[in-house]
């Protein structure tokens, strides 16, 4: 992919949030009878999750889901493949992740979830689980649908729970996705100044990046408004879970194996890599970064793709440090420290909600973020740059 080509996929006002609005529900009025009723059954359940979740009757009517028509997924326009998906990782979560007296464990997804969830996983080209991308990047609709992209105006598209903090945990995450996309578009920008050799227009798309971090970190730092951290870990956390040596029954292509899977986890976002690999932002290369470059597989394929595209652009802290502008090097500087500061404010925020609560150091992705956190902060610190000597 070219710049050209990347700033042409890169939504100016959404970033990496879909650029039509998710389904919240399936338009049956085009399908044939058998995929309709199918549908519409899948809308009804997703309706009926929190309560099903609440009652503590969750797994029987999960486990009666037929098994989706033949050729259901070449059927379905893009749209409706990112909405089956999202409800079947949603009942593969719930089914799996819902509490089990002591002593018991979930071995097996049935057919009727695990079939749709892998078929739609397979052809938008992500892991066949709930992953970041279903639970909040095509989780969200707008109130007013004229409106912008703000907490305000953001409600969630499916939930296990009734509790409205599950929402805002959700709208959080949303509404910083959206306060990205000026500096996720600034970023191929920047690299491109860098090759025109043009430092005003460098700076310029680095103070974007800037004013864009800086409004990413109040978005995050208002979670605390709607989410209680005993409801946020004891109450729907759980279901962020990743899946250990499960069983998908009906998938042909698994051969029965027992797979594992990543939980859903914000590690899974395309968003800091994307700005770490504009800014230079270099990390040690550990297990914890290792683990990091597998969460790219949980990532949207063209998310992958404009990391890998950004990682492979010019050095803007050497052309900074080359160029010797007091100015220049200020406002890179500046964009280095308010991503130190969403990462520290991260960091406080998963020690209040998970370890304060839990006295758990493991992410639902599965890693011990405490060292690596911590580590990730130290090392966006070290990339300030300096006077020319």
């Amino acid at each position: 992919m070219s710049e050209a080509e990347l700033l042409e996929e890169v939504d100016k006002e959404r970033g990496f949030l879909p650029a039509r609005n998710p389904l919240t529900e399936f338009d049956t009025d085009h399908h044939r009878p058998a995929v309709a009723r199918y549908l519409r059954h899948l809308d009804q359940l997703g309706t009926e999750l929190p309560d099903l979740v609440e009652s503590d009757n969750v797994r029987q009517p999960l486990r009666s889901i037929e098994t989706p028509p033949a050729g259901l997924v070449s059927e379905l326009n893009d749209h409706e493949i990112h909405r089956l998906c999202q409800l079947s990782g949603f009942f593969a979560s719930a089914y799996v992740n819902h509490d089990l007296p002591d002593g018991q464990s979930i071995s097996t997804l049935p057919a009727g979830i695990a079939v749709p969830l892998y078929e739609t996983s397979m052809e938008i080209g992500r892991q066949p689980i709930l992953s970041y991308d279903l639970l909040c990047l095509h989780n969200f609709q707008l109130k007013d649908p004229d409106g912008e992209i703000t907490l305000d105006n953001l409600d969630v598209v499916q939930r296990f729970t009734h509790y409205d903090d599950e929402r805002w945990f959700v709208i959080v995450h949303v509404a910083i996705e959206a306060a990205a996309a000026p500096a996720i578009s600034a970023c191929p920008v920047a690299q491109q100044a860098i090759r025109d050799d043009d430092p005003q227009q460098l700076q310029d798309a680095l103070e974007t990046i800037a004013e864009s971090l800086s409004e990413q970190t109040k978005i995050m730092q208002r979670m605390t408004e709607g989410n209680d951290t005993e409801v946020f870990a004891n109450e729907f956390r759980p279901y962020y879970d990743g899946f250990d040596d499960i069983v998908y029954e009906g998938v042909d292509e698994l051969e029965g194996q027992p797979q594992s899977f990543r939980g859903g986890s914000g590690a899974q976002s395309s968003l800091l890599p994307s700005l770490d690999a504009t800014l230079g932002v270099e990390h040690e290369a550990t297990e914890m970064t290792e683990k990091l470059g597998d969460m790219r597989s949980y990532m949207p394929p063209l998310h992958r793709t404009t990391i890998e595209q950004l990682d492979n652009g010019p050095s803007i802290s050497e052309y900074v440090t080359e160029q010797g502008s007091d100015s220049l090097r200020s406002t890179y500087n500046n964009c280095i420290a308010e991503l130190e500061q969403f990462r520290r404010t991260h960091f406080k925020q998963v020690i209040q909600y998970i370890r304060e609560v839990t006295g758990e150091t493991e992410g639902t992705g599965g890693t011990n973020y405490m060292p690596y956190l911590r580590k990730l902060e130290q090392e966006t610190k070290l990339s300030h740059v300096g006077e020319k000597s």
